[in-house]
Parts: C-alpha cells; sequence; structure tokens
C-alpha cells in the first residue's frame, strides 16, 4: 500500500501507515522518511529526480492507494499520485484507490468512479477485511 498525503500532514500520513502496518498491510515506499528536499526541487534536480522516481514507484506497485484528503494545505504532489493510482484502476491494475477523511481542498478527480471515498482509515480497513479491525 501506498500513503499519500501533504507534507505539512505527514503526522497523520505516518498514522494512517501504521495503522495499515498493524492491520497486517506492506507499505510499497515510506516518503515521510525522507524529506530532507521539501522545497526548491529545480536547485537539486539529481536528488528531486531520484525523489519524484521512487514516490512514484511506490503507486506504481501498490495493490492499494490510500489518499489523506484532510490536511489543510493545499494538496501537490498527492494529486499526481492519486491521477497515476486512477490511471493504473482505469487500466484494471489497481483495485483500492481511496481519498480517506473530509476533503478540505477538493478536485473533481475525488468522484472519479475508481475512487472510493472514506471517513477514516478504520472504516476502509473494516471493508477490505471486516473481521481484521474487531
Amino acid at each position: 500500500m501506498y500513503v499519500a498525503g501533504q507534507i505539512e500532514d505527514t503526522a497523520a500520513v505516518v498514522n494512517v501507515q501504521q495503522r495499515v502496518v498493524s492491520a497486517g498491510h506492506e507499505l510499497t515506499h515510506d516518503w515521510t522518511k525522507d524529506l530532507d528536499l521539501t522545497e526548491d526541487y529545480a536547485s537539486r534536480i539529481e536528488e528531486s529526480t531520484q525523489i519524484a522516481k521512487t514516490d512514484l514507484g511506490g503507486v506504481m506497485d501498490a495493490d492499494a492507494v490510500l489518499v489523506l484528503a484532510s490536511s489543510a494545505e493545499p494538496g501537490r504532489g498527492l494529486f499526481v499520485e492519486l491521477g497515476a493510482a486512477i490511471a493504473r484502476a482505469e487500466l484494471g491494475l489497481l483495485d483500492h484507490v481511496v481519498v480517506v477523511g473530509a476533503i478540505q481542498h477538493e478536485t473533481v478527480f475525488y468522484f472519479h468512479p475508481r475512487v472510493r471515498r472514506v471517513g477514516t482509515i478504520h472504516e476502509w480497513l473494516a471493508l477490505i477485511a471486516p473481521d481484521a479491525t474487531t
């Protein structure tokens, strides 16, 4: 699984990642552990390139992509990750594209037919494995 979210909302992303792992799932990539470069990407092109490839690789390798929608800050990278996840779902390569939380910064793609919206990570985990969360 891959958990996308705002850099400013890293604590919430880590919380969801921990719940996912506790439920027996694996992360394809944990971008929260590599926050040395979070702005001025053009000044460090090689590092920016590697981060982009690694983050997108996490989405491409995932069997589920969770997007945290409740950050007070508007998204940037998470929308790229959401788009890649929807594209994979459209090709039949991904079954779970999930927007988690109260939507703060709306995009039409949160309402794409391949996207499921849930209030909490617990709600989604219960949907995919009802016995795992009881």
